[in-house]
């Protein structure tokens, strides 16, 4: 096959995957579409190489840690300072779901598939690309590869059934203090008009997507340079985003750098080709024998995290649902934390107030959750995992 079919075929399964996400509401999440109609190609004999021949798996290896940089510039340091409450509670609860993954999971289906599979729980794409990375390197892919795309495929289906139901229950308990719902329906989110001068801002000045991409690349290289110095002690990925995060607050790099991208789709889209690309090593059988360990690593996790809201909740003074709400955000983040935030805020609520209230309050909270988990926490616990996978 040559490489215009291939990429034309890729391009076609993610579209579908695209669509189907889109008329679902997110339901099905283009993740999950992605991961079974690939799984549907390979299994009627879609070519094996149908990645590596379009191109993608080199371009989706090089463009991960231009992923992660860029992902550092998504973070307001500010407001995370703010909510510094939720950014505890939220991160502790994912940390403590994986490590109970990687203590209890390892007696059941094995050290290197609950280190691989620990991390995923925490969410996002470019953990994924972290661990996948690793397998390939410890040529696990075909035996852990199908768990950690499951796992990031249907993490979802766990996730969003539960936090619906906590902010249910937290929103009932809210709406009955009346006094409490006037002041947050009245209050107004912090802007950034003071917004502090950056001594690097002068370096931003031409915002050509290619200059954008440059710095970016500058980043992954120098994050890569660095990981090497240390032998690979220091993961490239967590190291590009500390790098992005404090070039971004000097002003070297634009905040939300992904929006004056015109590549973006292209990085997204290599990064997780490449990685589902190892479902072609998948059989039935495979699939079958993996449901197990899949629902193991969900189940735990989840527990983890309910289990942490209790204490989190008695430390900080907030209400147990809520922080399991804000916890388990790490199995879907946003834009659904901010969709669960409004469905619940639209429902729950009977008079325009009420909904404002409800709004004001879930949806800042959910947002840095959701970001704290899924962003920042998934690519650090998978860079720390790495270094103990296969020994």
């Amino acid at each position: 096959m040559t490489a215009i079919y291939a990429l034309t075929i890729c391009l076609i399964l993610y579209a579908i995957g695209e669509f189907v996400s889109v008329k679902t509401k997110g339901l099905l999440s283009m993740v999950f579409v992605l991961c079974v109609v690939m799984l549907i190609g390979f299994w009627c004999g879609m070519p094996t190489d149908i990645v590596s021949t379009a191109g993608l798996s080199t371009l989706g290896s090089v463009f991960l840690t231009i992923m992660v940089a860029g992902v550092g510039t998504t973070m307001d340091i500010p407001e995370l300072i703010r909510q510094w409450k939720t950014v505890i509670i939220s991160f502790v609860g994912c940390a403590v779901g994986v490590i109970i993954i990687i203590l209890v999971g390892g007696l059941i289906i094995g050290r290197d598939a609950a280190l691989a599979s620990a991390p995923i729980f925490a969410g996002a794409s470019v953990a994924l690309a972290v661990i996948n990375a690793a397998l390939e390197d410890l040529n696990l892919t075909t035996t852990l590869g199908p768990i950690v795309i499951m796992i990031f495929a249907l993490q979802k289906f766990i996730g969003v059934p539960l936090c619906s139901f906590c902010l249910n229950r937290e929103a009932t308990a809210f709406l009955k203090d009346p006094k409490l719902v006037e002041h947050y329906a009245n209050s107004k989110s912090e802007d950034g008009a003071n917004a502090k001068k950056r001594p690097l801002a002068f370096l931003c000045g031409n915002t050509k997507p290619v200059y954008n991409m440059m710095k970016l690349a500058l980043i992954g290289s120098l994050s890569t340079a660095v990981s090497n110095l240390t032998g690979g002690t220091l993961n490239s990925a967590i190291l590009a985003l500390i790098f992005s995060v404090i070039l971004t607050e000097l002003g070297f790099l634009p905040q939300n750098i992904f929006g004056k991208l015109d590549c973006y789709f292209m990085i997204l889209f290599a990064v997780l080709m490449s990685v589902f690309s190892s479902l072609a090593t998948v059989t039935p059988q495979s699939l079958l024998a993996s449901l197990f360990p899949v629902a193991l690593v969900l189940i735990l996790g989840a527990i983890g995290t309910i289990l942490t809201a209790f204490v989190t909740a008695r430390i900080f003074k907030k209400s147990v649902y809520l922080n399991i709400a804000l916890a388990i955000t790490c199995t879907f983040g946003f834009p659904t934390t901010a969709l669960i935030s409004e469905e619940i805020a639209t429902s729950v609520g009977q008079t325009d107030l009420e909904k404002q209230g409800l709004r004001n309050y879930l949806l800042p909270q959910m947002t840095v959750a959701g970001f704290v988990t899924v962003t920042i926490g998934s690519v650090i616990l998978a860079g720390a995992v790495v270094p103990f996978l296969g020994a």
